[in-house]
């Protein structure tokens, strides 16, 4: 998957972040889970998307290799220092969906 990817890749952690809010809006146990069952599946998949960009040479590896057969340089053109900064800012994203998530899930589990 390449930048064509990148729409799918926002959508996914659009519909993360609003899984989020009804998680913390949610005072039913049952349905929490089930949201939260439902947070971590689309993040599952948003990481083997972006496990997939990598392999293809779409997130740093690719800027990386292209680094290396520039003339004189050794940074990456601006097209590809985008992408990297894109996808920098997606796993930040995504770190910070996995912190709330535990987070999330630490409240749901009944105290005994």
């Amino acid at each position: 998957m390449g930048p064509a990817g990148m729409p799918q890749m926002q959508d996914n952690m659009k519909k993360m972040q609003d899984l989020m809010l009804k998680i913390h809006a949610s005072k039913n146990p049952a349905e929490r889970q089930q949201l939260l069952q439902q947070h971590a599946k689309t993040m599952q998949d948003q990481m083997g998307m972006m496990r997939g960009m990598g392999g293809q040479g779409g997130m740093m590896g690719g800027g990386m290799r292209m680094g290396g057969g520039m003339q004189g340089g050794t940074s990456p053109p601006a097209n590809a220092q985008q992408t990297m900064q894109a996808h920098m800012d997606m796993m930040q994203m995504m770190m910070d969906q996995m912190q709330q998530h535990l987070e999330a899930q630490q409240d749901a589990t009944p105290v005994k």
